[in-house]
């Protein structure tokens, strides 16, 4: 039993996701040996989070949408897409020529006769065919990737695409919740903000700004707790099978 307050000598614990409990290298569950008592005037911060960058082009969405006289979709194959094998992809599947230009970093596809791409502003009032497990409010669109596009007659432009689903993704914890933070979806269980940098396959490295600490939320004890890294929507990420690990500190 460890009881952690102001001005006591920081406590430190270790985490790695190969030691849950529960749950997949990206959502968890963590047991201590001993039992942490938390007082109102406890601080955390995040300290050494270390993951491989393992997501793939599709991951926020494979989806494509087109309104002709009704909605119908392609399902882009999963992968590590560039700019040239993603406009190849996209050909593939919708049979209609699809060009990148590398000068701009942008993406044009020929559209059939009376028809438009969907934008995820379009999507989000549609009624109408869409594919399992995604609705209006969830499309699963590429469009996280395609960008913002343009309906330009007879084609879309895809103005500035980007390989990578996520520029930056957060560390969450509902046990362990500050008050301080403010998340996008209005959440107080955001532990750090992680940026992705260098592309997949690397290692990535983040820790809470130095020198920084942040009040946890009321006195408590805790023995289990549990560790999440999703997107900014609140999205669980896909790890695959590589771990999460991590320093939190207290004081």
């Amino acid at each position: 039993m460890r009881t952690i307050k102001k001005g006591d000598m920081t406590q430190v614990v270790w985490i790695d996701s190969r030691s849950r409990t529960s749950g997949s290298d990206s959502k968890f569950e963590i047991q201590l040996r001993e039992t942490l008592h938390i007082t109102e005037d406890t601080r955390i911060r995040v300290d050494k989070c270390t993951f491989i960058d393992s997501f793939l082009t599709t991951d926020a969405g494979k989806y494509i949408y087109f309104l002709g006289n009704t909605i119908s979709y392609v399902a882009i194959p999963e992968g590590a897409y560039t700019g040239p094998s993603l406009a190849a992809a996209i050909q593939l599947v919708t049979g209609r020529p699809t060009n990148y230009n590398g000068l701009t970093n942008s993406i044009t596809h020929e559209l059939p006769s009376l028809c438009q791409w969907l934008s995820d502003a379009n999507l989000a009032t549609a009624t109408g065919n869409f594919p399992p497990g995604a609705s209006p409010s969830n499309p699963q669109s590429l469009n996280q990737v395609l960008g913002d596009g343009q309906n330009l007659g007879s084609v879309v432009v895809w103005r500035f695409v980007r390989m990578s689903p996520y520029h930056v993704l957060y560390l969450r914890s509902d046990t362990l919740r500050c008050d301080q933070h403010h998340g996008a979806d209005g959440t107080h269980n955001l532990l750090c903000a992680i940026p992705l940098t260098r592309g997949v396959g690397s290692s990535v490295e983040a820790a809470s700004p130095d020198g920084v600490y942040y009040s946890l939320a009321g006195k408590r004890s805790i023995r289990n707790f549990d560790i999440a890294l999703t997107d900014y929507k609140g999205n669980v990420v896909n790890l695959r099978g590589r771990p999460l690990a991590l320093q939190l500190t207290f004081d």
